[in-house]
């Protein structure tokens, strides 16, 4: 078979990739936890942070273009920064996916577990994985169009749900609380999160056939999930909830006035779903990205469908260490979110100083220049081990001839 008859997602195809993965666990925990927080000051984070993460997405689109490959946006910094900064960035990517997956296996398990009351969450964690390793199995183009089926039914649920709730609100005053810089700084950090995951889109670059498909894809993705977010955010700012001021908001109580009863057990399965999504958009392109490497003949091992089987299965390994940690207490729900996010901003900062190096002068370098900043600022708010860790990284990086 030929390199051009393998490269089969369309525009649809790999948009059903991206967004079911980018929305991912972030739509179910994120605008319900950061409400709870700071109230409807989530509004403007909410704005920021997607005006931002539009332009994040289009910025490492461009990078993909430019340098296709199963490496994705290191194979640009490689191009812009040499070999060592693309090793940097790919290990900064790697230890990020060593952490973020878990956490999104234990978010998924926790909404399930009122299903399988005895199961600890460690357990359930453990079955969703090997699903998510047997769909990682599948041809990649079935999984796109199978993501795009899924994707859209569940788009369109939280869509007409929050429109329902808006179209039955009488008041829509905004008031806006007082919230501290740090309460605002560690907002950011939390919400990054939700838009982690444009980073390794590049990583599926060789499985399109022309590079028009990976900017439309990027551009459609980047509208639909923004519209998502803000639809949602909006309903839980404004919308009228009996027990809104008594206790903290609960997403299920933005699909109860269409789907009643059965409110609970769908949000349970969306939630599943999504995060199988995000497992199968990181996993996935990890994999790729570990085996483009080349650094070890068990982690370069691709099967005849093009499935980088050795690095899969190099972190399932590390996956199984790092839910046996959580089980023996040694690690949280909150570290790992913290650690992933430390690491997937530090590696998002390398692209964005990679696209500052390479794009010519215009909107997209000024904005790489403008986020590379606010980025920054963002990583100060992370775990102390973990800016250590990076920061000793990149200083070993620089001195290494």
């Amino acid at each position: 078979m030929s390199n051009t008859q393998t490269k089969k997602l369309n525009t649809l195809t790999l948009s059903g990739l991206i967004i079911g993965p980018i929305l991912g666990s972030g739509v179910i925990l994120l605008p319900p936890l950061l409400y709870n927080m700071i109230g409807s000051f989530s509004l403007v984070i909410w704005a920021s942070i997607l005006i931002l993460g539009f332009i994040f997405a289009l910025i490492f689109g461009k990078l993909a273009i430019l340098y296709p490959g199963d490496g994705g946006v290191s194979l640009a910094t490689k191009a812009a920064m040499g070999k060592k900064y693309q090793l940097l960035t790919s290990f900064y990517l790697i230890c990020a996916v060593f952490f973020g997956p878990v956490a999104v296996l234990l978010i998924a398990a926790e909404f399930i577990q009122e299903y399988f009351p005895n199961t600890s969450l460690v357990t359930l964690g453990f079955f969703i994985y090997l699903i998510t390793y047997i769909l990682l199995l599948i041809k990649i183009n079935f999984l796109g169009k199978l993501m795009l089926i899924v994707t859209s039914a569940i788009t369109l649920i939280f869509f007409i749900s929050s429109i329902n709730i808006l179209l039955n609100t009488q008041d829509f005053t905004f008031s806006m609380p007082l919230v501290s810089l740090k309460e605002v700084g560690y907002s950011f950090l939390l919400i990054f999160w939700a838009i982690v995951g444009w980073e390794v889109i590049g990583n599926y670059s060789n499985e399109v056939d022309n590079t028009k498909t990976l900017t439309n894809a990027v551009i459609f993705s980047a509208i639909i999930v923004s519209l998502v977010y803000i639809l949602i955010t909006l309903a839980i700012c404004f919308g009228e909830f009996e027990n809104k001021t008594t206790e903290n908001f609960k997403l299920v109580w933005l699909i109860e006035p269409i789907f009643g009863q059965f409110s609970s057990i769908l949000l349970s399965s969306i939630s599943t779903i999504l995060c199988v999504g995000t497992l199968i958009l990181f996993v996935g392109g990890v994999a790729r990205l570990i085996s483009s490497l080349e650094l070890t003949k068990f982690t370069s091992k691709v099967t005849k469908t093009r499935v980088p089987i050795g690095a899969l299965n190099f972190l399932s390994i590390i996956y199984m260490i790092t839910l046996l940690l959580v089980y023996l207490n040694y690690l949280t729900l909150d570290n790992l979110v913290a650690f992933a996010d430390g690491f997937f901003i530090a590696n998002a900062i390398i692209g964005l100083i990679t696209a500052i190096k390479l794009f010519e002068k215009g909107f997209l370098k000024t904005s790489a220049i403008l986020l590379t900043l606010v980025f920054s600022i963002i990583l100060l708010f992370s775990n102390i081990f973990i800016l250590t860790t990076i920061i000793g990284l990149f200083i070993f990086t620089y001195i290494k001839k």
